[in-house]
């Protein structure tokens, strides 16, 4: 399954908010969540940077199920504590959305969300 993982935050203009995208996308490869890779605007205009939207976002090809919400949660939550206004948002193929944000990947919401997480993935 494709996974589209959106990054916002108001704080970061779009550079910084395109470079964590980018960290992110390593750190799922190397946890060995799936296939990350940035997101392409199909209709870039020559000399422009290209669309916000798209410069922050991830597509996620998912390499299994067992553990892999677990897995999602943890590389998400590791860039959450070095940016506290990051959110997320996942997007399926068939459009439906969850959102995450940093309470959502505190301690004692980790759990809960993983399988919030894993349901959306099995949906």
């Amino acid at each position: 399954m494709d996974l589209g993982i959106r990054l916002i935050c108001q704080d970061l203009d779009d550079s910084k908010l395109s470079t964590f995208a980018r960290e992110v996308s390593q750190s799922l490869r190397s946890a060995r969540v799936g296939e990350a890779a940035l997101a392409h605007a199909e209709t870039a205009k020559p000399g422009t940077k290209g669309d916000p939207v798209t410069l922050s976002t991830i597509v996620l090809t998912l390499l299994g199920s067992g553990g892999v919400a677990v897995s999602l949660v943890q590389v998400l939550k590791a860039f959450v504590e070095r940016k506290s206004s990051l959110r997320f948002e996942f997007t399926r193929p068939d459009g439906k959305k969850l959102e995450m944000s940093a309470e959502n990947l505190g301690k004692e919401s980790l759990e809960r969300t993983a399988r919030t997480v894993e349901a959306f993935l099995k949906e």
